[in-house]
């Protein structure tokens, strides 16, 4: 009986560790997004030069092609030619790749 008792605890305090994760360990809202930067001639972190597509549309040569965006509450895109939103959004620092858009 006493090793009943202590296994049904250790299930107890095992249950209420995982229920109290569940709320400690919630996902962030994010919403990160890769667009093309098709406006080579402006900063990185100008989202006026980036637009969304769908495709690789990357060529070799060339130092961005594209970056990732934290768009926020900005609905997220569908449509290839979607230009970033102009506020909203956070340049996500280290997610550019080498190349150009084509």
């Amino acid at each position: 009986m006493k090793n009943f008792k202590q296994i049904a605890f250790g299930l107890l305090v095992g249950a209420m560790a995982l229920g109290f994760s569940a709320f400690t360990s919630a996902k962030k809202d994010v919403n990160i997004v890769t667009y093309y930067k098709t406006n080579p001639s402006t900063p990185a972190s100008n989202p006026a030069s980036y637009q969304f597509y769908n495709e690789d549309r990357c060529e070799s040569g060339g130092s961005l092609c594209t970056a990732q965006w934290d768009i926020g509450s900005n609905p997220t895109p569908t449509v290839d030619g979607t230009a970033l939103p102009s506020s909203g959004v956070t340049f996500q620092t280290g997610s550019q790749t080498d190349g150009h858009f084509e």
